[in-house]
């Protein structure tokens, strides 16, 4: 031990009051999302897309989400595969569609601008039901009409 500094002292146990979240943070819990109870933190999405969009030059994002344990282990059978939560599309590829075809979609919700308005990425929040796989029908949708296919 270096002289001058303080002797080490154990943090204090969970639970007591002098108890504070690490890193100066806040004691509020964050939502846990486990298919039953907790809803999908729709803002933390957005957030990190926005500061993915915006520092770190992202080109695109496919967010998706499914029922699952809380514990965050894999149980020994087949659990259901995950639906399309949100599409992110960057600001170069915004800017690289013809007109308006990235912010005029064939989706119910119409997209969000994240980022500087002179440069904005796109978010497309999709209707995401982990119990309901139709949410791949709209992503492909998108996916067409964001590539310029006329088909259906």
């Amino acid at each position: 031990m270096r002289s001058g500094s303080p002797p080490w002292t154990p943090p204090p146990r969970s639970g007591s009051p002098a108890s504070t979240p690490p890193c100066g943070g806040t004691s509020a819990s964050a939502p846990v999302i486990d298919g039953t109870s907790a809803t999908t933190p729709a803002e933390a999405v957005r957030a990190a897309a926005e500061a993915l969009a915006t520092r770190h030059d992202l080109q695109s994002m496919l967010v998706q989400i499914r029922k699952a344990r809380r514990d965050l282990s894999v149980p020994p059978h087949f659990e259901g595969p995950g639906v399309p939560y949100a599409f992110v599309l960057g600001a170069e590829e915004v800017g690289a569609m013809p007109g308006d075809r990235a912010r005029r979609t064939p989706l119910r919700e119409s997209p969000i601008p994240l980022g500087p308005r002179t440069r904005p990425a796109l978010y497309y929040p999709l209707p995401a039901d982990p119990g309901d796989l139709s949410g791949w029908q709209d992503f492909e949708r998108l996916m067409r009409h964001l590539k310029g296919d006329p088909t259906r």
